[in-house]
């Protein structure tokens, strides 16, 4: 019996602790931080960081924070700026008031910099270099070279140096002048050098490496030239050089234009370079001049009126582009001015044509498209004959780096395609990959399908695609059967493995070992995995939380990485690579334990049209299944992918603050939006007062308990939501669109028409609003206000340039004259979102009180 009564009495204890904590407010948003200025030094022992307060409005300390891993050295540095890691070891550059200061982490020396010459790091070594002028020698400006060594404390020098050259593998290509000689050399600084040419000084004109940077050419004076005429290739291996060609065997063929004589990027073998040419025509004035009267034409092209009404000038037709054939030493006029907006030829000069598009047919239609749409060319390169191969299409041909392969992405097939140039035709060669390589789930038509690029293999006759979980290898020769390159890891784990935010990782001969993100689909949770010898493996993932990497050592060896969750802060730590050893560095809001402050949950729901739905649910601290809570729906399109993302306590500049709502004992649900073009609202009510349903029939809450708020596009569902149900009883619409008729055909401040976001974009009707007038109306809240039974707070500010503020007054007017309780909050020359720290405290505080007079009873607010 002692124990039964002990238990309960510890019970009791640990909820009063509980109901001890603090209520997330004004206090909280005064204290949070978030951190800044991660980086890593090469040998991966030392980390820095700086904290700012949450609250932009609040000054944050003027300091960096060096930390040495795993648990070592802590150095707070204060009133420093621009520090950065130098050298492969122990070495920081700063400044410090008006010097700039060396300084050895691991002994404490402190050196000061005297030179006053911008100073460089070569990454990957322990070199500083920087450049100052020699004496004037004759016609030339020549500098010196120095580089100096932070472990050895010594200097090297090149003196006489008319231009240089860094390479990946840390030599150096360098002109230097020594008399009337020139000399084109290669070597390492302080090391051993290898002359590739010389020469007559005076005869000498620059250099260009190619992208290899195993070569390139340059230019010299022939024989009687005034100027640079001869263009002759290096190559950096063997050390040897050949002459390229003549610029005065070369003739335009155009009095308007002349030949820019420079050097070039070649490869050895390079066929075709494009020459770089200059108008000989006097620059002509862009500005348009002032006047009181505008002119708008229906036939002028949307991006064009976007520059005059912006910019005040107008866009000059392109330039002639001029290709030359090496070999044959005859030049290819590949586009008249005007002609094309862009010709596109590979990096590498090798390649039998080029592409070019235009989209002067399409500029018009901008405006109800966003995206513009192209004609797509092919512009033989021997003989400058060109074709069209594709009409009216989103998007460009891709070039492999050596120009070998160019491929598309087919929005009507849904798949990739590669050219084929003897039938001038696009040939899907993605078709045999087992899986969809688009995305099914995305439903904006502005937004490309396709899961994207990951990069090249095999001397780029390869083309590595993803598909939604894995990275497949398709060979361009047909040789070979595309496989996974990823082996399945992802599908067969309901991984999503992407490299990096944009997934390009580019020529995978060089890059053999990497990193991928993973997305799991199944829990919504981000983890690291290791890509190696064609096999991936768990490096670091929790369904819990996410993981992420912030930095990775230059020498490979460490990772500097976050662990985040709602509930858990995304401190830093500190790993070995293959994270087998873990560090937590930072602990930057430890105040958080004093609050209360909840957990997110993902559920799970059947909708109204039989499919299942997720959603986040974030419940307060101790929550107690037995009780029906007060609960806010909030929602944008979808949010499930963020269940895991921290969310750190502030005050609104539109939206309402989760932590804020569950420390005050509510519920906040986050339903996840799947959209059906043509019935975006029906859409809403679908997912979003299905998954309500939901919480009332499991328990969660009640009928009278039920608040709604979103903000933006998030405002247009909302109101258009309470004029189809009763189930809310308050609501909050935050600057949204009342009346798709009347916004349809309104100019946004970037010089566009709103058209496109409803026949392409986030409002999905998918038509004009002339070829469905029906369904404008029938989506527009406007029309329907008389079904509207629930008490509406309308936020819209008189300066909002992407919602117009009418918007708003009109839903407020309508609600007025049906005598509907609502209101209307315009914060005066406020745009979309509050920027003033006194106007985002008094909505943070009106949509609370708010909240808690329609769903917990407490009294009317004044304002009300």
């Amino acid at each position: 019996m002692k124990k039964i009564v002990l238990l309960c009495t510890l019970a009791l204890s640990v909820h009063s602790l509980s109901a001890q904590k603090k209520v997330v407010g004004e206090t909280a948003y005064d204290q949070w931080k978030r951190i800044n200025s991660k980086s890593l030094s090469y040998n991966g022992k030392w980390m820095s960081y700086s904290t700012v307060f949450q609250d932009e409005q609040k000054e944050s300390p003027k300091q960096i924070i060096i930390q040495e891993a795993p648990k070592g050295k802590r150095f707070v540095m204060n009133t420093i700026s621009d520090l950065k890691f130098i050298g492969k070891k122990d070495w920081i550059q700063y400044h410090s008031n008006d010097s700039i200061i060396l300084q050895n982490l691991k002994s404490g020396v402190k050196k000061l910099w005297k030179s006053k010459h911008y100073t460089n790091a070569l990454d990957g070594t322990d070199l500083l270099y920087y450049t100052r002028p020699e004496t004037q020698k004759g016609l030339f400006f020549l500098q010196r070279l120095v580089c100096y060594n932070l472990e050895s404390n010594d200097s090297t020098f090149v003196n006489n140096m008319k231009s240089f050259r860094f390479l990946k593998n840390k030599s150096i290509v360098y002109v230097q002048i020594e008399n009337d000689k020139v000399f084109l050399k290669q070597g390492a600084p302080g090391g051993k050098q290898q002359t590739i040419y010389t020469g007559k000084a005076a005869d000498f004109g620059d250099f260009q490496l190619n992208a290899n940077e195993d070569g390139g050419t340059f230019t010299l004076k022939g024989n009687n030239n005034t100027d640079f005429n001869l263009v002759y290739y290096f190559n950096l291996k063997s050390s040897s050089v050949k002459e390229l060609f003549n610029y005065n065997d070369i003739t335009l063929n155009d009095s308007g234009y002349s030949i820019s004589k420079t050097a070039y990027g070649l490869n050895e073998n390079s066929n075709f370079i494009e020459l770089q040419v200059n108008s000989n025509k006097r620059p002509e004035n862009t500005q348009i001049p002032k006047s009181g009267v505008e002119i708008w034409k229906t036939n002028q092209g949307a991006m064009e009126r976007r520059q005059e009404l912006l910019r005040g000038s107008k866009t000059l037709p392109g330039e002639p582009k001029f290709l030359y054939d090496i070999k044959n030493k005859k030049v290819i006029k590949t586009a008249s001015t005007g002609e094309f907006d862009q010709v596109m030829a590979p990096e590498s000069g090798n390649f039998k044509g080029v592409f070019a598009n235009d989209k002067k047919p399409y500029t018009v239609e901008v405006d109800w498209t966003f995206n513009e749409r192209n004609d797509i060319y092919w512009i033989d390169a021997s003989t400058g004959e060109k074709t069209k191969i594709l009409t009216g299409v989103f998007g460009n041909p891709s070039w492999n780096p050596q120009g070998s392969f160019a491929v598309y992405y087919d929005e009507n097939q849904k798949a990739w395609t590669v050219f084929d140039p003897a039938s001038l035709q696009f040939k899907n060669c993605s078709a045999q990959v087992p899986f969809p390589v688009s995305d099914d789930n995305v439903d904006m038509k502005s937004a490309n399908t396709a899961f994207g690029i990951a990069g090249w293999l095999n001397n780029g006759n390869t083309l590595v695609l993803y598909d939604q979980f894995d990275l497949w290898a398709i060979d361009l020769l047909n040789q070979k059967a595309p496989y996974s390159l990823t082996n399945g890891f992802g599908r067969k784990n309901n991984i999503e493995l992407r490299y990096s935010e944009s997934g390009f990782i580019g020529d995978l001969d060089q890059k053999k070992t990497f990193f991928l993100m993973g997305f799991d689909e199944l829990h919504k949770s981000k983890g690291v995995y290791k890509f190696a010898n064609n096999n991936v493996t768990k490096v670091a993932a929790d369904v819990n939380y996410n993981t992420e990497i912030e930095a990775v050592s230059g020498d490979n060896s460490s990772v500097l990485f976050a662990k985040e969750s709602y509930a858990l802060f995304p401190d830093l730590w500190w790993g070995t690579a293959g994270f087998g050893s873990q560090q937590k560095i930072t602990d930057v809001n430890p105040q958080q334990k004093e609050y209360a402050w909840g957990t997110s949950k993902l559920i799970t729901w059947t909708t109204f049209n039989g499919k299942e739905n997720q959603g986040n649910l974030y419940l307060p601290e101790n929550y107690d299944p037995k009780k029906k809570y007060p609960v806010i729906v909030h929602f944008y399109e979808k949010h499930t992918e963020e269940l895991n993302a921290y969310q750190s306590p502030e005050f609104s500049s539109s939206n309402i603050n989760i932590p804020t709502y569950l420390s005050r004992g509510y519920i906040v649900f986050q339903p996840d939006v799947h959209y059906q073009y043509g019935n975006p609202g029906n859409s809403v009510y679908n997912d979003v007062v299905s998954g309500v349903e939901y919480l009332i029939s499991n328990g969660i809450t009640e009928k009278g308990k039920i608040g709604i708020q979103g903000h933006s596009f998030g405002g247009y569902e909302t109101s258009f939501l309470i004029t189809k149900t009763d189930l809310f009883s308050c609501a909050i619409i935050g600057s949204g669109v009342s009346n798709f008729t009347a916004n349809y055909p309104v100019m946004r401040s970037n010089g566009i028409s709103t058209m496109f976001k409803y026949e392409a974009d986030q409002y999905r009707m998918g038509s004009s609003l002339y070829d469905n007038l029906e369904g404008y109306i029938k989506n527009s809240p406007l029309f329907s206000v008389k079904n509207i039974k629930t008490p509406a707070l309308i936020f819209h500010n008189d300066n909002d340039r992407a919602v117009p503020y009418q918007e708003g007054q009109s839903l407020f007017f309508a609600l007025r004259r049906l005598g509907k309780p609502g209101w209307l909050v315009n914060y005066k020359k406020e745009g979309h979102t509050l920027d003033d720290a006194a106007n985002k405290k008094d909505w943070t505080d009106k949509m609370q009180q708010y909240f808690d007079y329609y769903l917990k009873g407490e009294n009317r607010p004044e304002w009300m």
